[in-house]
């Protein structure tokens, strides 16, 4: 997959790991990663700096692989990543109301990915859309940003809070539509 992310996309997800199933279940992944090719530095990696996708998508998925994830405990792994993510913090904090995420989304996109866009269209509680464009990833990808969007929304105020997630076509061009409700 071509394309980076910031290395705070990573941040959350390493202390969960860590948390979970301790230093030899990190070195599990990065033996995993290895396997497939890919190396991550975590001693020196910062929050601020690229890191190739495919990197990102091959932690999740050997994650996912090593501990043998479902989908309730990938969207757990997605509340860690928006959880530990300063950057993310940051931006709720002008945020403040489910509204304001819609109006920040697009924002927070690109400061944390160089590639695809985020689109996002306010209904209200009803039903309001993130729809995410020219961004194609691993399937798990996208149940870890329901987890994500969910601690989002939930840190705002929203409550029972549904999101799904599905591969769309809005105006003519392919997405993967989050729709979004809330109380």
């Amino acid at each position: 997959m071509e394309g980076n992310c910031k290395g705070a996309i990573f941040r959350g997800n390493i202390e969960y790991v860590l948390k979970k199933h301790g230093k030899l279940g990190l070195q599990q992944v990065m033996e995993d990663m290895l396997k497939n090719n890919y190396h991550l530095d975590l001693e020196n990696m910062k929050d601020g700096h690229w890191f190739p996708l495919d990197a990102r998508m091959q932690f999740l998925k050997s994650t996912s692989k090593i501990f043998d994830l479902d989908n309730e405990q990938l969207l757990l792994l997605g509340r860690s990543g928006f959880n530990k993510s300063a950057i993310a913090q940051f931006y709720l904090t002008l945020a403040g109301s489910p509204k304001m995420i819609f109006d920040i989304g697009a924002k927070v996109w690109k400061h944390n990915y160089d590639i695809g866009s985020l689109e996002a269209e306010y209904n209200g509680p009803e039903g309001s859309y993130f729809r995410v464009f020219d961004f194609d990833a691993d399937p798990i990808f996208f149940v870890y940003l329901v987890g994500y969007y969910t601690s989002a929304f939930e840190k705002v105020g929203a409550k029972n809070l549904v999101i799904t997630h599905e591969p769309a076509e809005f105006n003519g061009k392919k997405c993967h539509e989050f729709l979004i409700k809330w109380d």
